[in-house]
């Protein structure tokens, strides 16, 4: 196959950076081919990147990216909201700025560990050109729940061709979101971030393909539907549930890993099973550790341990800042303590 498919962009600031280089480290490990465009949503992190200066990682300076629009916006959103509008967006931006033939948003705090080229291969014999990811939660009734709540797919692993079935999505997605896209109690609203628009693609537009692989966005709030199986030249396999079928894991997304303090980390995985959490959250937690002491020890600075805040509602925001990370321990197993490198571990 002639043309490179795996062409992604995500976006973070300087108190990210580790999370977004341990995603990039495991994207040199799973693909042999790719690039990684990051928006640098501030000044710091846009100078780390550059120093490092990694061939497959392109910089973006917020400055660069920036339109007037979007400028506008983000005086209204919190920096939460800022960032949900600027997902779609930086897709656009790569496909219109760098010619790319192809575009995948990832989230930053995902982890590959394996290929997904063949999920490419799957959307291309199907003549699509758009990929959307379903939450993929365990009965109907939380399906339903969860699409009228916070949308059915998840803006996780998104893929748009540079093609017009990709373009009329991408671009109506995009510019819905510079309208619209604020956090609301789920299911108060019409839509619900930059999310609960993805429901409306299969019906809206032609080419959309729904990913309904397991391992490509494997999450905290799925990994109930999954058993460990075994590990294959590195790479974890995993059951399922329903129908017993194996596959590898191609990417996991860590939405709820959290420093609670300097030396303790939170990793909620939401499961009972040793083997998933050794096979899943062991290694990209260590990692994790590496990559901050790794950076902030070369860049001389210390990375912020603040709990990320989504509302302008100073109840809420007190809620999500100093309740809700307490509230996400459901068993002392999943709290990991920073003692020192783990680099012997990870590699």
């Amino acid at each position: 196959m002639n043309q490179m498919d795996c062409i992604f962009c995500t976006l973070f600031d300087s108190n990210y950076l580790d999370k977004g280089l341990v995603l990039f480290d495991s994207m040199k490990r799973c693909m042999s081919e790719f690039k990684l465009y990051v928006i640098a949503f501030d000044d710091r992190c846009y100078e780390v990147l550059t120093k490092l200066n990694y061939r497959e990682l392109i910089p973006i300076s917020l400055q660069e990216f920036e339109s007037e629009e979007l400028k506008k916006v983000k005086k209204e959103r919190t920096r939460a909201e800022y960032c949900w509008t600027c997902s779609s967006w930086s897709i656009r931006y790569v496909l219109e700025k760098f010619k790319e033939s192809i575009c995948t948003y990832i989230d930053a705090d995902m982890m590959f560990f394996s290929s997904p080229q063949f999920v490419f291969d799957k959307m291309r014999a199907q003549k699509c050109s758009t990929i959307i990811v379903p939450h993929r939660f365990a009965t109907q009734e939380e399906e339903r729940k969860a699409h009228d709540r916070v949308g059915s797919y998840c803006v996780e692993f998104n893929t748009f061709l540079n093609d017009k079935n990709g373009l009329e999505a991408l671009n109506w997605w995009s510019d819905n979101c510079l309208k619209w896209c604020f956090y609301a109690k789920p299911g108060t609203t019409v839509w619900y971030g930059d999310q609960k628009y993805l429901n409306v693609f299969p019906d809206k537009f032609k080419g959309v393909m729904i990913c309904n692989d397991l391992g490509v966005g494997l999450a905290p709030w799925n990994i109930n539907l999954i058993e460990y199986d075994q590990t294959i030249k590195g790479i974890p396999y995993i059951k399922s549930k329903k129908n017993g079928t194996s596959q590898p894991i191609v990417i996991y997304h860590f939405e709820n890993v959290v420093y609670l303090t300097e030396h303790i980390i939170n990793g909620s995985t939401r499961t009972n099973s040793k083997s998933l959490k050794r096979a899943i959250y062991d290694p990209y937690i260590y990692r994790l550790i590496d990559k901050r002491i790794e950076i902030e020890n070369q860049f001389n600075f210390k990375m912020s341990k603040a709990k990320r805040v989504v509302t302008k509602n100073l109840i809420m925001s007190f809620y999500q800042k100093y309740i809700s990370p307490i509230r996400r321990i459901k068993h002392v197993s999943d709290l990991y303590f920073v003692r020192g490198n783990y680099e012997d571990i990870s590699k």
